[in-house]
């Protein structure tokens, strides 16, 4: 349940922080360093112990880096998060090319890479902007469950958030968090 107490500290922060992401949503900038620190913070403050950013992962045989790890309840938690932007044009939104697709292969990648050095990694990521009515970005999720072979949904593992870009226009933010479901640990 680790990885739904994760989500909702994530989705903590962006609320928080609306007006400075504001920003990023715009330029399609994104925002991982910032998140992972406010993220340590997050974890601290709800008991997590031993916060670490960018620290060796609990397999001593691997040479890999997490995000983010710490203790919480006892155990220890290797995470990887991404911030991956969206190259849907959209209003009160810059229009860049941004390979979403190259994008959603790092989360992939980042799953694969926490079977082997975690016993307890969770994948987190925050895909952005994306219009109030699209739902295109599901496909996405499906790609990473097929790619990754995990029994993941947009319902059970992903959050949707509404964020004000100003007037008129908005975009969300989908927060997804997903264990890497270690079956020999």
């Amino acid at each position: 349940m680790m990885d739904k107490t994760l989500r909702q500290w994530i989705v903590q922060v962006i609320r928080q922080h609306e007006s400075m992401l504001r920003i990023a949503i715009r330029q399609r900038a994104k925002f991982e360093g910032w998140l992972k620190f406010e993220l340590a913070a997050i974890a601290e403050i709800n008991g997590a112990t031993v916060v670490e950013v960018e620290t060796s992962s609990d397999q001593s045989e691997s040479r890999t880096r997490a995000d983010l790890s710490f203790v919480y309840e006892e155990k220890k938690y290797d995470v990887e998060l991404k911030t991956p932007n969206s190259n849907w044009r959209m209003a009160g939104v810059i229009n860049a090319h941004r390979p979403i697709t190259k994008n959603i292969f790092g989360v992939i990648q980042d799953t694969l890479k926490l079977r082997i050095s975690s016993k307890n990694g969770l994948v987190a990521f925050v895909l952005f902007p994306i219009a109030s009515d699209d739902n295109q970005w599901k496909e996405y999720i499906q790609r990473i469950a097929f790619e990754t072979q995990l029994p993941l949904t947009a319902q059970d593992n992903c959050e949707r958030i509404s964020v004000s870009l100003g007037e008129r226009d908005k975009a969300d933010l989908i927060v997804c968090v997903f264990s890497v479901l270690q079956a020999d640990h």
